[in-house]
């Protein structure tokens, strides 16, 4: 896991080549006024846009890739993404969805951790990383407007 502001000079500093090159494309973007839904932005990348709205934790299930590397990052809004650093014990699992890479549970996961995101603050989630976002800040429901964007970690 990696998390970074693209507001900040140094923000490349440690991250596999083509997430640089991924957070390259989106600083020459006008993050505001992308529109919702997929975006290819090569043969292998693209990236979801959306506009949800934040929950309680006890309503959000927990996420995880097999093959794909998450960069979230949010444009408007603040969120809690929630996350765990322990290896992730799949038989919690529902089963795995391979078209579109993604593995979810409603069980709480160990050692969990929250992260506060705010706009133009990053999260880069590898396979296996189990997260939770759009968990509400301070109680409080927002909107938001993010994108995610998925890179095969094949790529890296």
């Amino acid at each position: 896991m990696f998390i970074g502001n693209l507001t900040n000079l140094d923000y490349a500093r440690g991250l596999p080549k083509v997430i640089i090159d991924v957070c390259e494309h989106l600083k020459t973007l006008n993050l505001a006024e992308l529109e919702n839904g997929r975006h290819d932005l090569t043969d292998d990348i693209y990236m979801n846009v959306m506009s949800p709205e934040t929950g309680a934790s006890d309503s959000k299930k927990v996420e995880l890739h097999h093959d794909y590397i998450d960069v979230q990052l949010l444009i408007e809004g603040a969120e809690n993404i929630e996350y765990g650093i322990a290896t992730p014990d799949l038989s919690l699992y529902e089963e795995y969805h391979a078209d579109d890479d993604y593995q979810l549970t409603a069980s709480e996961f160990a050692d969990k951790n929250t992260i506060l995101m705010r706009p133009n603050m990053f999260v880069v989630f590898l396979p296996y990383e189990p997260h939770k976002p759009c968990v509400n800040v301070d109680g409080k429901v927002a909107k938001l407007k993010k994108l995610v964007v998925k890179v095969p970690v094949k790529l890296l």
